[in-house]
């Protein structure tokens, strides 16, 4: 795997995981932003007991946020594995 191509996949992999990294705490900010949204949207500023009837309106409420999170986690775990896996063969050459 010396080939000059394949450190450019190299370099490339590690900038998309540097890139997935970033939108993973983008979305997690956004995720917190919603729940203050929330909170000031329905003046609850307490601890919200887990699984209480609050805590399930909060959730439906951030729903599109959290699965934004979650994509963001995948794309982050995927991207991660492709450069791990790039770097493994980059070694052995």
């Amino acid at each position: 795997m010396s080939d000059p191509k394949d450190l450019f996949a190299l370099a490339q992999a590690t900038l998309h995981y540097a890139r997935s990294v970033a939108d993973t705490l983008y979305f997690k900010d956004a995720l917190q932003t919603g729940y203050q949204a929330w909170r000031c949207k329905t003046q609850n500023f307490e601890y919200i007991q887990r699984h209480s009837t609050e805590w399930k309106e909060m959730l439906l409420a951030t729903a599109s946020e959290y699965q934004q999170l979650r994509n963001a986690k995948s794309r982050e775990w995927r991207a991660k594995q492709k450069l791990l896996t790039l770097a493994k063969r980059w070694e052995r050459a």
